[in-house]
């Protein structure tokens, strides 16, 4: 027994000691404000990065710019949180607020309210002109351009579309640090393309049902870390909340003249289930206000399965009987809903690009300054001038790991509630490779 015990002490010794060395040959990765992203631990002759993100209180960042805000509807008022530079700004607004501002760091930033009701149709019979774009995920920079070329605003930043219809394919979050502010400016130009008869859509991907389920390990770490200062991050986006309830009012899938629109594709299943546009969009609709586990497997298998409306991909295999399949597929499908082509995003592709004699259309690609615009029934693509490139950290901070800091060690360990709710949201989108799990 004693021999066990000295054994044992002295096996702990040796993990300690290995634990430290480790550590003390450790380095920090955090972003440009200093929030804690990685811990690079040099074990053996690898480097193994533990993600340190979910360690939400270990950074005392300063953040450039308005992270947020977070306007909710209580029963008499609105509660505006943010996060700006180092702290939180809360303020308590009239229910009736045309808009709410702020200041952060010497700068104004107002956000316009909605006091009218959206009237959001997915079903157009036709339009004079169709402006697309797809997988923004918070790229504002290049939305402003895109609009700014293909017309939908003007130099003023203002709508200038008419009664043009805007069509964002899903996945505007995610990934990028400037979420926020590019759904605030979608909720903006919505407002003003609804009072000119005009009208824009945001379609769900499937991004956007990752945050609005809680499956937040896409957030992009600095934006996580200071709305999750506010509120958990799938709390930002609840249906009290302004963004959170507009978000909920968008379709699945649009029809506008001669084209039908959805993210990441129709399968073969869809299609079986005879539904129309109208009928897909009110099941969806109604899936939104369900706990994970009320979600019937009919539906789950047509909005969040891996052949559901936001994710499915065969569309643009490269295998060559997949192919032939497909063209037969898209001819019956576009009879179905009564059209002359799909467009896609969501599979990113060499170019945007019109397949299928025209019958497919891909707008998706990883780096691309095309984009699509669909004008008196036509589909063209025009050159913007601008690269869409994926949201990459410009200016992390490195620094080695510091044995005696309190918040270096914190980083080594999530917190517990976050990680209990990212892993019941991963269970909710594994379901299909685990049927038992729900019905």
């Amino acid at each position: 027994m004693k021999i066990l015990v000295k054994f044992l002490i002295g096996l702990l010794a040796v993990s300690l000691v290995l634990v430290i060395t480790i550590l003390a040959n450790a380095t920090v990765e955090l972003t440009s404000g200093g929030v804690y992203k990685r811990i690079h631990l040099p074990v053996g002759v690898g480097n193994v990065k533990w993600n340190a993100s979910g360690s939400l209180l270990a950074s005392s960042p300063k953040l450039s710019g308005v992270q947020g805000p977070v306007i909710s509807h209580t029963n008499d008022s609105l509660q505006l949180q943010a996060w700006c530079y180092d702290q939180i700004i809360t303020q308590t607004l009239p229910l009736d607020s045309p808009e709410a501002a702020l200041e952060c760091q010497g700068q104004l930033h107002a956000y316009p309210l909605q006091t009218q009701p959206f009237s959001i149709t997915a079903d157009v019979p036709q339009a004079e002109q169709i402006a697309v774009i797809s997988d923004l995920e918070g790229n504002i920079a290049f939305f402003e351009h895109w609009a700014r070329r293909s017309g939908v605003t003007n130099a003023a930043g203002q709508w200038a579309f008419g009664n043009g219809q805007v069509i964002i394919l899903g996945d505007a979050v995610d990934r990028g640090r400037q979420v926020y502010d590019l759904l605030w400016r979608l909720y903006q130009l919505a407002q003003q393309a609804q009072q000119a008869g005009g009208q824009l859509l945001l379609l769900h991907g499937n991004h956007e049902q990752y945050v609005l389920r809680g499956l937040v390990d896409r957030v992009e770490t600095e934006h996580f870390w200071a709305i999750e200062q506010l509120l958990p991050y799938e709390q930002s986006f609840a249906a009290n909340t302004v963004l959170g309830s507009w978000l909920r009012q968008q379709p699945i899938i649009a029809r506008i003249g001669g084209y039908l629109f959805t993210h990441g594709g129709v399968s073969p299943q869809v299609l079986a289930s005879g539904l129309n546009l109208q009928q897909l969009n009110q099941r969806y609709s109604a899936t939104l206000t369900m706990e994970d586990a009320a979600i019937a497997a009919d539906d789950y298998q047509l909005f969040y399965g891996p052949d559901g409306l936001s994710q499915y991909r065969k569309l643009l295999s490269d295998d060559t009987s997949q192919q032939a399949a497909n063209e037969q597929h898209l001819q019956q499908l576009l009879s179905h809903f009564a059209v002359k082509s799909l467009v896609i995003g969501h599979t990113p592709a060499v170019q945007p690009q019109q397949k299928y004699h025209g019958k497919l259309i891909a707008i998706e690609a990883e780096q691309t300054d095309m984009a699509l615009l669909i004008r008196h029934d036509t589909a063209g693509f025009i050159q913007l001038g601008m690269m869409k490139n994926r949201f990459r950290e410009q200016n992390a901070q490195y620094r080695d790991f510091e044995l005696f800091s309190a918040a270096d060690w914190q980083a080594l360990t999530a917190d517990k509630s976050h990680l209990a709710a990212l892993n019941q949201a991963k269970a909710f989108f594994n379901r299909q490779k685990n049927p038992a799990s729900g019905s």
